[in-house]
């Protein structure tokens, strides 16, 4: 009889041990699980920042360039092209709204790229990379070659995706552009560009005709328009900028609501680019540079 009571005794705290551990082992499964849900749900909410389709993001390398509210673009002085008329490679200073450094673009330099400018001038193709402040390229915006419409790509240099495309528009005297952003295969537009002949300004308006951003030329000094290939323009990315450089020029027009992302924001710098290159650059007439 005691030995039957012994073993009833060690058989009931065998059970309980057994259930106490599957508990604790219940309960650290459940502890578990809620930390993965937890980290799972913050994951979950920094990816959706960032919106389905969109190649850049905030921590990109152009992403200290193009979050800003706009830029001041400043294409530099070619000593050879004012003195005996060589066209050189572009080069372009980016600074923040206060006039602060933000990067730079420099137009890829190769052999066939120096001779391409001296022969086709406003057709030639160009190479130019978007570097940030330290000099590290982040963009490329491509140009071929190109007989009557020019059209650039803007890529991503971390995994060569085209993040979006700007096409000149033939008109007999208007100056028009479309601009578009990569949508996983497909390429879907998200602003024109439609201004008379010899405009210095380029807004560009979204299909129910709001203005989204704008490139802007800046006069620079007659001395500085008629005989060097000096150029100042303001990039504007965002309704606060618009809304500024429309009360510094008196002019009204309907802005947008909301403001691009960052992919669009690199197509409206490369629509910038090329219009330098179309209108106003030295090479794309045989005029001083002051006429467009």
């Amino acid at each position: 009889m005691f030995c039957l009571r012994q073993s009833l005794l060690k058989s009931t705290s065998y059970f309980q041990r057994n259930s106490i551990r599957n508990f604790n082992t219940t309960l650290a499964r459940q502890v578990v699980c809620a930390h993965e849900r937890r980290a799972n749900k913050k994951r979950e909410d920094k990816t959706s920042l960032v919106p389905p389709g969109q190649i850049l993001e905030s921590n990109h390398g152009a992403g200290a360039i193009l979050e800003l509210s706009s830029l001041r673009v400043t294409r530099q002085l070619e000593m050879l092209n004012i003195l005996v008329g060589f066209e050189q490679a572009n080069r372009y200073a980016l600074m923040d709204p206060q006039g602060n450094p933000a990067g730079f673009m420099v137009e890829e330099q190769t052999w066939s790229s120096i001779f391409g400018r001296q022969l086709y001038g406003m057709h030639r193709p160009f190479k130019i990379l978007v570097m940030d402040l330290n000099g590290n390229p982040c963009l490329r915006i491509s140009r071929p070659f190109s007989f009557i419409n020019s059209w650039v790509s803007v890529e991503n240099l971390e995994n060569g995706q085209i993040i979006g495309e700007s096409h000149q528009e033939w008109h007999i005297w208007r100056r028009c552009y479309n601009l578009f952003a990569s949508q996983g295969s497909d390429m879907s537009q998200f602003a024109r560009v439609d201004m008379p002949f010899l405009s210095w300004e380029f807004p560009m308006a979204d299909e129910q005709g709001q203005t989204v951003a704008g490139v802007y030329r800046d006069f620079s000094g007659i001395g500085m328009e008629l005989f060097t290939d000096y150029g100042l323009y303001g990039v504007c990315f965002d309704s606060a900028s618009l809304r500024q450089r429309q009360a510094a020029s008196g002019t009204l027009i309907p802005l947008a609501d909301y403001d691009l992302d960052l992919d669009k924001r690199a197509v409206v710098l490369a629509a910038a680019v090329s219009i330098d290159f179309d209108y106003f650059s030295r090479h794309s007439h045989f005029g001083p540079g002051y006429f467009p």
